[in-house]
């Protein structure tokens, strides 16, 4: 149960830091220093799990190993990036000339949009174990099988909002490091926006939940 509640917490921290454009500067590095002594806790707890991978490297688990490795990296392009980029917690942790320095900018600008994607991969690789800790935390197993094909059509739904999610926000272009200050998408409310960032997630992570079903099942 704790497990979960920091996977959780974690994760609408992520969402909550990917919504960066919508929150003051200050609380965009508190809430990044919070993701990132979370994110730790998440890998100390699971990093045992991960280690285990390497022991039986099957196609599913080289699979897992390299979305991990690339989250990591990701995330710590983010954290290295925002931490040159500070000007309220740690506003003199490097010079001027770096803190002001594009390309860093544009890599911490860039570098989310990536992380959507692994973070869905990342989701995918574990569905079915989430799905059952959370069917059981709501005491909904016996509802989920009688309403499996009403639920798995709320998450086709929801991954297609997620594609036009993607579009709005002009999600290629944004990895890209083209200069894009505003879209559709961050045009609208906060609420509208972080969901429709939920839904991209949905989307990346039911893919990623395809593939494995058709191609590393063990």
């Amino acid at each position: 149960m704790m497990r979960f509640a920091i996977d959780t917490i974690l994760f609408l921290l992520i969402l909550a830091e990917l919504s960066f454009n919508y929150l003051p500067k200050d609380i965009h590095e508190i809430l990044g220093v919070a993701t990132v002594i979370l994110g730790l806790v998440h890998v100390s707890i699971n990093g045992r799990r991960f280690i285990t991978l390497f022991k039986k490297m099957s196609p599913k688990n080289f699979f897992s190993i390299e979305v991990d490795f690339a989250l990591m990296l990701s995330l710590l392009v983010i954290l290295i990036t925002g931490l040159c980029m500070s000007n309220y917690l740690f506003p003199n942790l490097v010079s001027n000339v770096l803190q002001r320095n594009m390309t860093l900018h544009n890599l911490h600008t860039s570098a989310p949009y990536a992380t959507t994607i692994l973070i869905g991969m990342h989701i995918g690789l574990h569905c079915r174990e989430i799905m059952q800790k959370l069917l059981k935390l709501l005491g909904a197993e016996k509802i989920f099988k009688r309403w499996k094909l009403f639920f798995q059509a709320i998450v086709t739904t929801l991954a297609t909002l997620g594609v036009l999610g993607l579009y709005l926000n002009n999600f290629i272009d944004r990895i890209l490091m083209k200069h894009i200050f505003a879209t559709a998408a961050t045009d609208l409310p906060l609420v509208m926006f972080s969901f429709l960032l939920f839904c991209s997630i949905i989307f990346f992570a039911l893919i990623t939940f395809l593939i494995v079903e058709r191609f590393f099942k063990e």
